[in-house]
């Protein structure tokens, strides 16, 4: 059975079009969010759902002094929740003795510069 491991990122998908974007009318969509995809799937991570954050006007109260806080929506934040598989034990030691191979090889390297 795969065990999951979950991230939920918060999102601002507010985009201001470029000039070039304005002048050929082309859509290229919105850089900051297309980059947080790339850097999430090379780091295994899969987007499993994508939905607003504050879909309607909100209200808070303090418990303690009674103070109400009004919160506004907000169209342009969303939370993208990603998912990728839990590393195994196996996997886990493969990682740490790579990662111990390489610090070998660094301070092996250093030392000769040295």
């Amino acid at each position: 059975m795969n065990e999951w491991e979950y991230k939920i990122v918060m999102v601002n998908t507010q985009h201001e079009p470029t000039t070039l974007e304005w002048i050929t009318r082309f859509k290229d969509g919105n850089a900051k969010v297309q980059e947080l995809l790339d850097s999430m799937g090379r780091d295994g991570w899969e987007l499993v759902a994508f939905f607003p954050a504050r879909p309607a006007n909100q209200t808070l109260e303090n418990s303690v002094t009674g103070q109400k806080l009004a919160i506004d929506a907000d169209p342009w934040l969303h939370n993208a929740v990603f998912k990728k598989s839990a590393e195994t034990t196996e996997e886990r030691e493969q990682r740490v003795q790579s990662e111990r191979l390489m610090r070998r090889i660094e301070e092996h390297k250093s030392g000769q510069k040295d």
